[in-house]
């Protein structure tokens, strides 16, 4: 059974989507209560070790013109664009977080975790939404 291009694309993109989303909602958490670790704190990563061996499955079941199709100039281009405009994102949250620590909204911990997660989170949904976007 050989997978399809739209196949591996659709698992990689649904795979992606919900590591980000995992990731956005551990840190929204963390915001809101004010901790570190609002969920466990393997759960990002956890999500994103599953995530990873879905898309590798995918790619082992397919054939090799599928897996060219999946991975064309397309992809590597939206690939490249969310991660010119997430290295912004995460640059950002630096001066963002600077503001939150000085007038003592989040402790040290918490800012960190946050950002951590949501530097992985904008990666993870831009090329998410680009690749949606051009669909």
């Amino acid at each position: 059974m050989a997978l399809s291009s739209f196949q591996i694309t659709t698992v990689r993109s649904v795979s992606l989507a919900m590591v980000g989303l995992c990731c956005l909602t551990y840190a929204v958490l963390a915001m809101a209560q004010d901790r570190p670790d609002p969920l466990l704190w393997y759960v990002p990563g956890a999500g994103g070790i599953l995530a990873s061996i879905g898309i590798f499955a995918s790619f082992a079941l397919a054939g090799r013109q599928e897996i060219l199709q999946a991975t064309d100039e397309l992809y590597r281009m939206v690939n490249h664009r969310a991660q010119r405009h997430s290295y912004w994102v995460a640059l950002a949250l630096y001066p963002l977080f600077a503001v939150l620590r000085g007038f003592d909204v989040v402790s040290v911990n918490t800012s960190l975790a946050a950002m951590g997660t949501l530097t992985g989170a904008s990666y993870l949904l831009l090329v998410t939404l680009y690749e949606w976007r051009l669909s």
